[in-house]
């Protein structure tokens, strides 16, 4: 039994721009739902809309927020495509925390980590100063990236991996603004792996 003009014409005619249609649908750039990251943005800093947008044009880019926030969702893609590929990665969350500025290193946790050095241990102030730095930040001891009493041998991976976070110190300043200080707390505030989310 035939099929109806109409009927075989329609699947034709349906056939051909669904064939149009996936390569070209398969070539567009895959976008994130914006509301979702809008929210991501409010979460991780703590703020509504209003702070990095004025009014309702929401394009407006002539609020400072707004060109930081473009500025820092490039650094993170290039952190996390580069230096961190191998680990978990960063988000806003990381160094945020629900804050409008990232929390710095709290100076009594530092005083208290080099009260506790013994006052025999020969080595300079500025080493003394960074490890005790680095045992704040990941909350750990000496241990952590270091064998006890081969302080240079460098076979942990924890130790190894310094090298790859001291180095984004030098990619940082690429996308904040010029009077933003980092420190290694930003991101770690005492745990090993940062944290990417609430």
């Amino acid at each position: 039994m035939k099929k109806p003009l109409f009927r075989q014409n329609f699947v034709a005619v349906a056939t051909a721009a669904l064939l149009c249609w996936i390569p070209a649908a398969a070539s567009q750039p895959q976008t994130e739902d914006v509301t979702s990251v809008m929210a991501g943005y409010n979460r991780a800093l703590g703020v509504q809309c209003d702070f990095c947008h004025g009014g309702t044009d929401w394009k407006d880019e002539g609020k400072a927020p707004f060109a930081i926030a473009r500025q820092m969702a490039a650094m993170i893609k290039a952190l996390n495509g580069t230096a961190l590929e191998s680990t978990p990665g960063v988000a806003c969350w990381t160094c945020h925390a629900g804050q409008r500025h990232p929390s710095r290193l709290p100076p009594e946790a530092l005083a208290a980590e080099e009260a506790k050095w013994p006052h025999d241990l020969a080595t300079n102030p500025s080493r003394k100063l960074a490890m005790s730095v680095y045992s704040v930040t990941l909350g750990v001891s000496c241990e952590y990236c270091h064998v006890v009493g081969q302080w240079s041998v460098g076979d942990k991976a924890p130790y190894k991996m310094v090298a790859t976070m001291v180095a984004m110190f030098d990619e940082f300043p690429k996308y904040m603004p010029p009077t933003a200080r980092t420190q290694c707390w930003m991101c770690h505030k005492g745990s090993t792996t940062p944290q990417r989310q609430p």
